[in-house]
C-alpha cells in the first residue's frame, strides 16, 4: 500500500493594505486637538477684532473659523476614508488569504493525483507483468463467447503461439473450442449460477489435437448484478489424465486376471476333489483292513500315510474353494442364530487332542449371560478352528492359548484369541495376512500349512461385516480380535 505525505506549507500573513486602526486613531486624536487649540487661539483673535468695529476686521475674523471648519470636515472625512479604506483592505486581506490556502490545498490534490496515478500504473504493470507470465492459463471471456482477454499460457495450452494469434483466432466464438458441446453448454450455464467452479473438460487445439485441462471460473457482475464477462483459470491435466486411464484400464485388467484365477480356481478345486475323495475312501478302507487282512503292516502303514496327505491336500483344496469364492463374490452366507458358548466348546474339543499333543495349555472365556449370535455355522466354526489352530501351531511347548467373547461397549460381539507363541515384527504382520504367506520359523517348518488360514479367516469376518485385529510382539505372543457389528447380537428371550 502506497502512503502519500501531502507537504504541508506554512500559513501566511494577511498583507495590510492602509493605515491601521491605532495610527488613524492617533491622527484624528492629534489632528483634533490642534484643532481646538487654533479654534480657542481664533477665538480670543476674533473677540479682539470684533471690538474694533471694523468690516474688514470682521471678514477677516470670521474668514479663519470658516476654513476650520472647512478643514475639520475634510480631515474628518479623509479620516471616514482611510477607515474605510483600511475595512475594506482586511476583507481583501482576508479574501487574499482563503485563496492562497485554497491554492495550497489545490497544488496538494495534484500531488496527490500524481502520486496515485504513479502507483496505479506501477501496480498495473505488476499486475500486467503476473497475468502475462502466470504458469496457469488465464482469460476473460464475454457472455457471447468472444475472448476478451487471455495471457500466454493459456494460449500455449490450445496451441497457439501467443495471445494475440488466440484473441485474433477466437476459439470458442462459436462453439468449437470443446470437444463435447453440451459440456461447454452446462459449464457456461453453471457458472452464471454459481460464485466458483471447478471442472474437468475436453477441448480442441490450433494442431487439431486434445488436451484435457482443469478450469475454473466465476461470473464478473455490475452494480446491476448482470454480467459483464467470465474470469477462466486452466491447466494442463493431459498428462495425468492419461495416467489415470492408463491406471484404470491396468486395474480392470488385474480384476479381470483376478477374477479369471478365482474362477480357475474354483473350477480346479472341484476337479481335484472328486479324485481325493476316491483315494481317501480307498485308503481308509486298506488302513483299517475292513475286507480283511492285507498281509503286511507296511502296507497299512503307506495306507495312513496316503489318507494323512489325501486329507491335508482336501484342506488345502477346501480354502482355496472358500477363498476363490469370496474374491469371485460367490460366497453367499447360510446364516443362522446360535448361541457363541456351544460353537465355543465344540471348536476348542475339536483342537484339543493337536493342543495336548503340543503340550499347549487352550482355555475358553465367555460368560453364561452373553447373548445368541446370527452368522452361518460352518463359517463361523471355521474360523475360529483356524484361530485356534494357528495360535497352538506357533505356541512352543509349555505356553497357553485362550478364547474368549464378550461384548464391547457399543454392543458389538468381540471374540479374541491370545497365545504366549513366537510372536511376529510389525513387517511379518501383512505377510501373514495375505494369501499363502507364511513367517520362516522352526515352528513353521515342523508345522505344514497352506498359508491361507488368516487371509480366508478374515475374508470370512469381513463378510459378515466384521473387522480383525492383529496385534503381536516378537517372544511375547500374538493377539487377534475379531469385532462383529451389534446388528449381529440377538438377544435372549
Amino acid at each position: 500500500m502506497i502512503q502519500i505525505t501531502p507537504k504541508t506549507e506554512p500559513t501566511p500573513k494577511p498583507p495590510s493594505i492602509g493605515p491601521s486602526f491605532g495610527f488613524l486613531a492617533v491622527v484624528g486624536l492629534v489632528g483634533f486637538g490642534l484643532t481646538l487649540a487654533q479654534y480657542f487661539l481664533l477665538l480670543e483673535r476674533g473677540k479682539y477684532l470684533v471690538r474694533s468695529q471694523s468690516p474688514d476686521a470682521i471678514i477677516f475674523a470670521v474668514l479663519p473659523y470658516l476654513l476650520l471648519f472647512i478643514g475639520s470636515i475634510l480631515t474628518l472625512g479623509l479620516v471616514l476614508y482611510l477607515y474605510t479604506t483600511g475595512s475594506r483592505g482586511a476583507k481583501i486581506s482576508s479574501l487574499a488569504l482563503s485563496l492562497h490556502k485554497a491554492n495550497a490545498e489545490l497544488n496538494r490534490k495534484i500531488v496527490e493525483e500524481k502520486k496515485m496515478a504513479r502507483a496505479l500504473r506501477e501496480s498495473e504493470q505488476k499486475y500486467r507483468a503476473i497475468f502475462e507470465n502466470a504458469g496457469i492459463g488465464i482469460c476473460q471471456i464475454a457472455p457471447s463467447g468472444e475472448w476478451i482477454n487471455a495471457n500466454k499460457t493459456i494460449a500455449q495450452i490450445l496451441g497457439f503461439r501467443n495471445a494475440q494469434e488466440l484473441l485474433i483466432s477466437q476459439p470458442d466464438l462459436h462453439g468449437g473450442l470443446f470437444v463435447d458441446p453440451h459440456v461447454r453448454k452446462d459449464w457456461f450455464a453453471r457458472l452464471e449460477e454459481s460464485s466458483q467452479l471447478g471442472h474437468e473438460v475436453e477441448l480442441k487445439t490450433a494442431t487439431n489435437n486434445k488436451v484435457w485441462v482443469n478450469m475454473t471460473g466465476h461470473a464478473v457482475r455490475d452494480t446491476m448484478g448482470d454480467i459483464m464477462h467470465f474470469e477462466c483459470t486452466m491447466f494442463d491435466i493431459t498428462e495425468r489424465r492419461g495416467a489415470e486411464l492408463e491406471l484404470m484400464r491396468t486395474k480392470e485388467q488385474a480384476d479381470f486376471a483376478n477374477r479369471s484365477k478365482s474362477e480357475f480356481l474354483a473350477n480346479m478345486s472341484h476337479e481335484l476333489r472328486t479324485p481325493l475323495n476316491a483315494i481317501i475312501g480307498f485308503s481308509e478302507i486298506i488302513r483299517d483292513q475292513l475286507f480283511g487282512p492285507v498281509g503286511q503292516d507296511q502296507y497299512i502303514e503307506y495306507a495312513g500315510d496316503i489318507h494323512d496327505s489325501g486329507q491335508l491336500l482336501l484342506s488345502l483344496i477346501n480354502d482355496i474353494l472358500d477363498m476363490s469364492k469370496i474374491e469371485a463374490g460367490k460366497r453367499d452366507l447360510a446364516e443362522t442364530v446360535m448361541g457363541v458358548e456351544d460353537i465355543v466348546r465344540s471348536v476348542t474339543r475339536l483342537v484339543a487332542a493337536r493342543a495336548k499333543a503340543g503340550k499347549v495349555r487352550l482355555s475358553m472365556s465367555v460368560p453364561p449371560t452373553l447373548p445368541f449370535f446370527r452368522a452361518e455355522e460352518r463359517a463361523f466354526k471355521q474360523i475360529l478352528t483356524n484361530l485356534l489352530t494357528n495360535a497352538i501351531k506357533f505356541t512352543p511347548e509349555g505356553g497357553s492359548v485362550t478364547l474368549s467373547a464378550d461384548l464391547g461397549k457399543n454392543g458389538e460381539m468381540i471374540i479374541a484369541v491370545q497365545d504366549t507363541g513366537i510372536g511376529m515384527t510389525p513387517e511379518e504382520i501383512p505377510v501373514a495376512l495375505a494369501p499363502f504367506g507364511q513367517i520362516e520359523s522352526a515352528l513353521s517348518r515342523k508345522n505344514q500349512g497352506t498359508g491361507l488360514g488368516l487371509p480366508l479367516t478374515r475374508a470370512l469376518v469381513e463378510l459378515h461385516g466384521g473387522t480383525l485385529g492383529l496385534e503381536s510382539e516378537v517372544g511375547k505372543g500374538t493377539t487377534i480380535t475379531l469385532t462383529f457389528p451389534k446388528e449381529r447380537v440377538v438377544k435372549k428371550v
